[in-house]
């Protein structure tokens, strides 16, 4: 690959930690087909066709290109990468919140702090941990769409939507994320999610009542 790479590609990747042995050389290939080298190859970078904005060749896996915004690649990480999916509750605002990352200690504080989608009393009742945590997490949302809501928080300043949160009950978020974690098994479980049982909110149902 190295010779393949222009300069000026070859010193963007260092810049970013990567190698040009790090590049998936996508050139040749369908979409499809250079997707799924290239997660079979193990490569969150691909050498494709030249983007609309700059005509940037280095693309992300899932196709953004890694020059205009290096931040793409994180998501992309993110997808494969072995984490914690978790199940939090808020009480006050009978709301369920289905997430990933890293390390669910410093993730609640940090929403708790943020008063997260307008609450500030989020708590842990259940996690995994597990290989491909955003696939896992976005099965799990997938099949409670009928409850997912939107709710304003502010952060830094800005006003921010919380759009990963739930009016269903522990024991539905629970079903959604464990049936979507292929037989893996909870990491911990709460003593207190009976609390968290609230009677489920079909936003969908919902809003087309209001609409009616």
């Amino acid at each position: 690959m190295h010779d393949i790479l222009t300069e000026t590609e070859r010193s963007f990747l260092d810049r970013h930690g990567y190698r040009p042995d790090d590049v998936f050389d996508a050139r040749g290939y369908s979409q499809a087909g250079w997707k799924r080298r290239a997660k079979e190859a193990g490569k969150d970078i691909v050498l494709g066709s030249p983007c609309r904005a700059e005509g940037h060749r280095l693309r992300t896996r899932g196709g953004h290109c890694f020059q205009c915004d290096p931040k793409k690649i994180a998501w992309v990480q993110r997808e494969t990468a072995r984490g914690q999916v978790y199940i939090a509750g808020s009480l006050d605002g009978r709301l369920i919140k289905i997430g990933c990352c890293f390390d669910w200690e410093q993730r609640l504080k940090q929403e708790c702090a943020e008063r997260y989608g307008g609450h500030g009393d989020w708590r842990l009742l259940a996690y995994i941990t597990i290989e491909n945590i955003q696939t896992v997490e976005r099965a799990a949302l997938s099949k409670l769409w009928r409850y997912q809501v939107t709710r304003p928080y502010w952060k830094d300043g800005s006003r921010q939507y919380a759009e990963e949160l739930l009016t269903c009950s522990y024991s539905q978020a629970a079903e959604a994320l464990f049936g979507s974690a292929e037989g893996s098994g909870a990491d911990y479980v709460s003593g207190r999610t009976a609390d968290y049982e609230f009677e489920p909110v079909d936003q969908h149902e919902l809003s087309e009542q209001l609409s009616a």
